[in-house]
């Protein structure tokens, strides 16, 4: 097939395969996938903009007292950092406590000077009990033992609200 005063272009014989390759690309409703595909990928799209205009405004009911919680098991690395301060340690299951390894370091840059020295903070909680550490920034760390020393519940957040959570989860143990 030739296109217009007889020359021959790529286009004409992207033109000519077409049918052929538009069965290739069908389903039994005759509908081509890359259609279909790109329907699918617009919903999948659709729900999870939705998703994420949601979540904020469903999460902003009432402010909560820490901004980040996590339960840790035993022997599970735990993480944080907290104002100009950084913690790494786990905890181990002992006659039903929670027997709690830190190490608070300052963050520094590797680059600029050598690390000071860490210090080991040794922790051991009965179920129910709360320790803190706290940052001169403001920013600090609660750590719980659950039930039976088997979970280390640890809450971050700014040291007022810890501290005033702490002081309500006393009052409720007594």
């Amino acid at each position: 097939m030739s296109g217009q005063g007889g020359f021959y272009s790529p286009l004409d014989q992207a033109n000519e395969g077409f049918p052929m390759m538009s069965k290739r690309f069908t389903d039994r409703e005759g509908q081509m996938f890359p259609m279909r595909i790109s329907r699918v990928l617009a919903f999948g799209g659709m729900i999870a903009a939705c998703l994420w205009a949601w979540v904020p405004a469903a999460s902003a009911g009432s402010p909560s007292a820490v901004e980040d919680k996590a339960v840790f098991g035993p022997i599970e690395s735990i993480r944080y950092d907290f104002g100009s301060k950084s913690m790494s340690g786990y905890f181990v299951e002992q006659a039903g406590a929670c027997h709690v390894m830190l190490m608070v370091f300052e963050t520094t840059d590797p680059g600029k000077s050598p690390p000071p020295s860490a210090t080991r903070v040794r922790l051991v909680l009965l179920p129910g009990q709360i320790a803190g550490l706290d940052s001169e920034e403001g920013r600090s760390l609660n750590f719980s033992c659950g039930e039976g020393g088997t979970t280390l519940l640890v809450d971050a957040g700014e040291r007022d609200r810890l501290v005033n959570l702490h002081a309500l989860r006393g009052t409720a143990t007594q």
